[in-house]
């Protein structure tokens, strides 16, 4: 569905036609969009289409009902549920909606219907990817709502009655007729490699509204509210393996082929990887049922470089082998880094605090050369879905599971070490009941940490002033919890997961397409985080219960596999090493800045540089690459914006 945006004012006063005017020039896309818009009294609302997509009609997109009017950005899967909801005698449905077909009926109307029913609480009845605005061209009301996980972006500022909104940040900057501050959080958490908080953007009164939020505004009052979260307590219990994995084989397979309905050019990012072989393996599948056939895209190395890196290409060729799909390899950029990195500026309005949707470039392009409409992706299977975790003992002993414990522990049969275990389990039982500690950094060390920091160019005296290496180690604290459920949950719900798809959704919109997040559906989440901890680290092998879950799907060779290279783009390690010159330029205008040199040592940039080139193993852990390109691109946005003076000291506690 396409980027929407608009401006709004909740007193009734017309919209300034400069600030309109100012949005829609600067929502231009590399593949043209058409601007399909409504300007009624007090209010433009407007979405980006592309051109000639029959996926997105003129009419998914704007609905006008009564003194109501609604933009949506959204894909409702479970679209009949919600129209029989509707449909029901005690919802008092309307006549039209009775004969309603689903062939015919918008996603955008159905969710027009749901608000007239259920007002707010129209969102708990939505399964989908959205992000809409509503708004009452009689009184002013505002509401907005996004869906469970974040997959559709809805940025917005309200100042003195106007409440202007967009899925990408730089139409919001675009229509203020001074372009607001940098926030001082954004700009301090972007240094030591943070995330922002979810709910604040990078600009100052500029915010993002939360993933399974809400916002209602009334009267001038801004109202946000959660309408969901995920169940950490609920638990599902079967007495056999097989009902666990065929429960989670259906709905995985649901999550994904309900992501494919309707869509004649699907592609996949495949990385070689489970996640996204298993996505390719159920899409491809269901492709060929239809008649159709899924386009794949894969980052690789280049073959002509001379430099020595191990892509994940014989994985890729396994997937190739085992199940027709149309695949393309992408091994280069189409320009050097530096432009790419002036891209994303431009594309996203700020610098980035993650840098995949950036070195993604080359990939969306030749998406978007094949006319693909929709990507799945495999993010977030990390964070929850087939997450790795460690054989959770203390959480077995507490709930009493002896059985599982002792299979888990014998089942390879009686060996000195399986007589030696119950004992390392047991004194780590007690350990952890002395040593009740609250928070917990996992596997960053103070000394890790401590490497990290020093490791990056930044002056002493600002680092100092403003808490930077305080911030660094409260970026990685996290409450410490018993239950693995409560642990994953607390993943799935960080900072960084909404915030990828965002930057993830401004870039492919560049090219006509729109990301999907097979691994993030709801229900899916819901029973994963249900499942009891033993299936999710069994016997030895990590990653069980999805790996089990995926049989068929995948080639045992990639279904068994224990490693991963970790470069999720290999070919950008090659364009850094013969971009030196363009980099380095980049590098040296910023020694122009009073602002960045008051931040960096610029003086240091070069050493960095030759280190994440050289890969030295016992320093590649340490050398922070994801701050270098960032840091690249922060030069970029100072050399082209007005110079501002540094953010006052951080004055509060280090952790927010």
């Amino acid at each position: 569905m396409p980027p929407i945006f608009g401006i709004l004012n909740t007193t009734l006063q017309s919209v300034d036609p400069e600030m309109i005017r100012r949005m829609k020039k600067a929502a231009v896309y590399v593949k043209p969009r058409e601007i399909f818009s409504n300007e009624l009294p007090g209010a433009f609302l407007a979405a980006a289409v592309v051109k000639e997509n029959p996926l997105v009609p003129r009419k998914d997109t704007l609905v006008v009902d009564g003194n109501w009017v609604l933009v949506a950005d959204i894909n409702i899967f479970k679209k009949e549920e919600l129209l029989n909801e509707l449909r029901r005698p005690e919802n008092l449905p309307t006549l039209k909606l009775l004969h309603t077909s689903l062939k015919t009926i918008s996603d955008a109307f159905l969710v027009m219907q749901s608000w007239k029913k259920w007002g707010k609480d129209c969102v708990k009845h939505l399964y989908g990817d959205f992000a809409f605005v509503i708004f009452n061209t009689q009184t002013g009301e505002v509401f907005c709502g996004r869906d469970h996980l974040g997959v559709r972006p809805l940025f917005y500022t309200f100042q003195q009655g106007l409440f202007i909104f967009a899925s990408e940040l730089r139409l919001i900057t675009a229509a203020l007729p001074v372009k607001p501050a940098i926030r001082k959080e954004y700009l301090l958490d972007t240094l030591i490699t943070g995330k922002t908080a979810k709910h604040l953007a990078p600009f100052e009164d500029c915010y993002r509204l939360k993933p399974a939020h809400t916002i209602h505004i009334r009267n001038n009052s801004i109202n946000e509210s959660e309408y969901w979260q995920a169940d950490s307590e609920k638990a599902i219990r079967y007495k056999t393996e097989q009902e666990y994995l065929d429960l989670l084989r259906k709905i995985l397979t649901s999550a994904v082929t309900m992501r494919c309905q309707g869509v004649s050019e699907c592609g996949t990012e495949l990385s070689g990887g489970l996640d996204s072989s298993a996505i390719t393996g159920i899409a491809a599948k269901y492709m060929i049922h239809y008649n159709n056939k899924l386009s794949a895209f894969s980052n690789l190395f280049p073959d002509e470089s001379n430099i020595e890196f191990k892509d994940e290409r014989e994985f890729i060729e396994a997937m190739r082998e085992f199940i027709p799909f149309n695949w393309f390899g992408v091994d280069q950029l189409s320009e050097d880094l530096a432009k790419t990195f002036k891209a994303a500026v431009n594309i996203q309005g700020i610098y980035t605090q993650q840098n995949f949707s950036v070195f993604g470039k080359a990939l969306y392009e030749e998406a978007g050369n094949q006319h693909i409409q929709m990507l799945l992706s495999g993010f977030g299977g990390d964070e929850l879905v087939s997450a790795r975790i460690a054989m959770p003992w203390n959480e077995l002993i507490r709930a009493g599971e002896w059985k599982i414990i002792i299979d888990e522990i014998f089942f390879q049969g009686i060996t000195i070490k399986s007589l030696l275990k119950p004992l390392l389990i047991i004194i780590r039982y007690l350990k952890s009941r002395l040593l009740r500690k609250k928070y917990t950094s996992g596997v960053f060390t103070k000394e890790l940490l401590d490497r990290r920091f020093t490791n990056l160019p930044l002056q002493k005296d600002f680092a100092s002033k403003h808490l930077l290496r305080e911030l660094l180690g409260c970026n990685y604290r996290r409450l410490r919890h018993k239950k693995i459920s409560q642990r994953q949950f607390d993943r799935i719900t960080m900072d960084h997961v909404p915030q990828r798809m965002e930057y993830c959704y401004a870039a492919a919109a560049q090219y006509g397409m729109e990301y999907r997040y097979p691994l993030l559906d709801k229900d899916l989440v819901e029973t994963v985080l249900a499942f009891p901890p033993w299936l999710k680290q069994r016997h030895g092998m990590n990653r069980y219960m999805f790996r089990q879950a995926i049989k068929g799907f995948v080639p045992e060779k990639i279904r068994k596999r224990n490693d991963k290279s970790g470069a999720t783009i290999p070919h950008i390690f090659n364009s850094m090493t013969t971009d030196r010159e363009p980099l380095f330029d980049i590098i040296h205008s910023a020694e122009d800045s009073s602002y960045l040199e008051k931040i960096f040592d610029l003086s240091r940039f070069h050493e960095w540089y030759h280190k994440l080139v050289r890969r030295d193993p016992e320093e590649i852990n340490y050398l922070n690459p994801g701050a270098f390109y960032t840091y690249l691109m922060m030069m970029i946005f100072e050399e082209k914006s007005i110079s501002c003076p540094p953010p006052a000291p951080f004055k509060g506690p280090a952790c927010r």
